[in-house]
């Protein structure tokens, strides 16, 4: 018959021996045992590609989602409008029309509407060129109308010029030379698809590894309470340089695994063209490493004083999930936010308070739309936030790392020795 030891709940941790080792030293040696536990395994490997891959297929679905140029027909005899309708439709940045010449067997009018009705092209026009006719299915596109309506008076008043013994291409010259000239407060900004993209990726990427290795810190306390291996490592160091210790080395791998996929984004970002990053991709890969470290920490730190409440992992889910709403929430109203209006006022003010800014920051500032004043205020909120946090979760830590049993109360886990 086996037999149960009793446990002094109220024991204070042993005291380790103050020679043995330097603080130094010794978190340096949990951060390394951390490290070299952590990335030698299949797993570190196989997630790793296995997030390469699916950063591929992501790329491929925006760059297969994007439509082309929209298709316009023109029949014979308003061809001559064609190459008017090109050069007008290039100088309008925000349109994309393809105009193609109708030709084929049969009557006109009906290789038209069949065309139209099985989608191959948006409209069709036709007609003589000084008053064509533009023939659609249902609605009328407003921006080719524009291009349409401009074309034929760029083509009527050539004709006139012409006609009038003026040289068309001088009067352009001389016209286009007392135009107005524009200047744009920011550069034009990504498209809704690339926007959206940018925005999942940001904010799930960070969000992905909160959650990946903020758990996986958590298992390995309760791992570690679990085989009382925390009382052999507690009889050398101190708790609060074993905590520092596992969130140094966890931290690193995640750092490692981000830089990574970090970089083999920005490879297909670049290599294919399916995304505008921004011009500093250098500095944005710091930034999020920056923000990733200290929302890391952040999180970390009390998922890891939470799971050293408990000494199952059945019941690591409970103490752990009020922690896991505050890494969700950040995601859920980024994704909902910056997707309807990356400038609305509430999502800016939120990007600047912990522990929302780790997430939400990263996100508005890959969209280039976060002031440096914005920024500062965020890393410095952020920072005496974790400075904070870190105290009162070393502090849950020490008192509940070395009493096994029952789930420690959160007061009694609080309370100052």
């Amino acid at each position: 018959m086996s037999t149960t030891a009793q446990v002094d709940t109220d024991a204070p941790p042993p005291a380790p021996d103050p020679g043995a080792l330097s603080a130094r030293r010794a978190v340096g040696l949990v951060a390394g045992r951390e490290i070299n536990s952590r990335m030698r395994t299949k797993s570190f490997v196989l997630s790793t590609l296995g997030l390469v891959v699916a950063l591929g297929v992501y790329t491929l679905i925006i760059l297969f989602s994007k439509e082309g140029p929209t298709k316009v027909g023109i029949d014979r005899d308003a061809a001559a409008l064609r190459p008017m309708l090109t050069a007008v439709a290039d100088r309008a940045t925000d349109v994309d029309f393809e105009f193609v010449t109708i030709d084929g067997e049969g009557d006109g009018g009906d290789r038209a509407e069949k065309l139209l009705r099985d989608g191959d092209v948006a409209a069709v026009i036709s007609g003589d060129t000084a008053g064509p006719t533009m023939t659609v299915e249902r609605e009328t596109d407003p921006d080719l109308l524009a291009v349409v309506n401009a074309a034929v008076a760029e083509e009527r008043t050539t004709r006139e010029l012409e006609r009038e013994g003026v040289d068309p291409v001088d009067f352009a010259q001389r016209v286009a030379s007392s135009a107005t000239r524009t200047k744009a407060l920011e550069p034009s900004g990504n498209s809704a698809a690339e926007q959206f993209a940018l925005i999942l990726s940001s904010t799930g990427l960070l969000y992905f590894f909160f959650i990946v290795y903020g758990i996986m810190l958590a298992q390995g306390v309760v791992e570690e309470k679990t085989s009382r291996v925390v009382e052999l490592l507690l009889s050398s160091i101190r708790p609060w340089q074993l905590l520092a210790g596992k969130l140094i080395g966890v931290a690193v791998v995640g750092v490692t695994q981000l830089v990574l996929l970090g970089g083999a984004a920005v490879v297909l970002a670049e290599g294919t063209g399916a995304i505008s990053l921004p011009t500093a991709v250098a500095g944005t890969l710091v930034t999020m490493g920056v923000w990733f470290l200290l929302g890391f920490f952040l999180f970390a730190a009390m998922l890891a004083a939470a799971a050293a409440r408990v000494s199952r992992q059945e019941d690591l889910q409970a103490v752990v999930q009020p922690v896991m709403v505050l890494i969700t929430t950040p995601f859920v109203l980024g994704i909902a936010l910056l997707s309807k209006n990356a400038h609305d006022p509430v999502i800016e003010w939120l990007s600047l308070v912990p522990p929302l800014s780790p997430i939400l920051m990263p996100a508005r500032m890959l969209l280039g739309i976060a002031p440096a004043w914005q920024v500062a205020v965020s890393l410095v909120l952020a920072v005496a936030a974790l400075a904070g946090l870190t105290r009162i979760a070393g502090r849950m830590y020490a008192n509940s790392v070395l009493r096994s049993g029952s789930r420690v109360p959160l007061a009694e886990s609080l309370r100052l020795r």
